[in-house]
């Protein structure tokens, strides 16, 4: 697997299979100076047959020839891939509607001239939240960089995309609810840079480069990462049917991680709860999410020598100051940093 097409697995809910997995040249010189909220929806139907519609109108474009790897067309992926998201989640608010305008706004531009570069502008749909300025600052850097857009446009469009979604969720909701999002946009960040480093051009040199050093042997490192269980699952659940959308992407993006380990030696995975409820639901919910993320990481390609799973219930608490006092909504919230699942991975980068 190229490191391409690892980056473009933290990507992959938004962008299709017909998108590729390769980037090809685009220009960057409409970079606007920063998002602008969104007109009132036209007349976009908020429904599967339209989504379909925009689907198929976007594989038509690429087997015509617009680079997988166009900003403008994973813009257009992007957008349509929020849009069905939120709209399975039954969002009624005017996200859905106006992120699908953006989508079939972008098709057209492109159905009517190929060579074009519509949708560098990144509207707030549904009157989202402005968050992040440094990460805005961020992906309009990449934007204003055509050299290197052709192999980091479809991983910019998405983090802005990620953007835009964390300020719906927000504003709906509640700031808890964006760090998801947030930390998707982050690691978009740090894709583009990695692909903007890999895609510039080698200048020659007028000697020959001297002889490589000797290989080395890679010294074993140790990595511990953790997500918020309320992220990963429904409330109370733990199969792989209950994880959330943004649980998904979560543990998409950590298999990206870890597909990019020479070897792994150990991945040990523990799943913990709050201390409401027995101590017998507690272990066994929290060993039966753990569980569901080993497979789920096993799925997405994660392979070690040895794969150790445990549920430790609510013996691992991280809160100290939640008093039982509080109102039972009050305590599950005061309590949320408890409901975790840590993944400690032990190999050779």
């Amino acid at each position: 697997m190229t490191t391409l097409s690892k980056h473009l697995v933290v990507l992959a809910p938004m962008l299709v299979a017909s998108i590729g997995s390769s980037f090809m040249g685009l220009a960057a010189a409409q970079t606007p100076s920063a998002p602008t909220v969104a007109a009132p929806p036209s007349a976009v139907r908020a429904d599967s047959a339209t989504m379909e519609s925009l689907q198929q109108r976007l594989r038509q474009l690429s087997a015509a020839g617009v680079g997988t790897g166009s900003y403008s067309l994973g813009k257009a992926q992007c957008w349509l891939n929020t849009a069905r998201t939120q709209y399975a989640e039954n969002d009624r608010s005017s996200y859905v509607e106006e992120s699908l305008q953006e989508s079939a706004r972008i098709i057209q531009a492109l159905e009517a001239d190929k060579t074009s570069t519509p949708g560098f502008e990144t509207p707030l749909v549904a009157r989202s939240k402005r968050l992040r300025d440094d990460l805005w600052a961020r992906f309009a850097q990449y934007k204003s960089q055509p050299g290197t857009l052709a192999c980091t446009g479809a991983i910019v469009a998405c983090g802005e995309i990620n953007l835009v979604r964390a300020g719906h969720a927000e504003q709906q909701i509640g700031w808890r609810t964006a760090t998801p999002y947030l930390e998707m946009a982050e690691d978009a960040v740090q894709l583009a840079q990695a692909e903007a480093a890999r895609c510039m051009p080698v200048v020659a040199s007028p000697a020959p480069p001297p002889p490589p050093p000797p290989p080395q042997v890679a010294a074993p490192v140790r990595e511990r990462f953790t997500i918020e269980s309320d992220a990963l699952f429904k409330f109370a659940e733990a199969g792989v049917n209950d994880m959330l959308p943004a649980g998904q992407e979560r543990i998409r993006a950590l298999a990206q991680s870890l597909l990019a380990y020479q070897s792994i030696d150990r991945v040990r995975i523990v799943g913990h709860t709050d201390r409401i409820g027995s101590d017998a639901f507690n272990d066994r919910l929290s060993l039966a999410r753990a569980v569901t993320v080993k497979d789920k990481l096993e799925g997405l390609g994660v392979k070690a020598a040895v794969f150790e799973v445990q549920g430790v219930g609510k013996r691992e608490p991280v809160t100290t100051d939640c008093s039982a006092k509080l109102a039972r909504a009050a305590l599950i919230a005061c309590l949320q940093p408890d409901r975790r699942v840590t993944i400690e991975v032990t190999g050779i980068k």
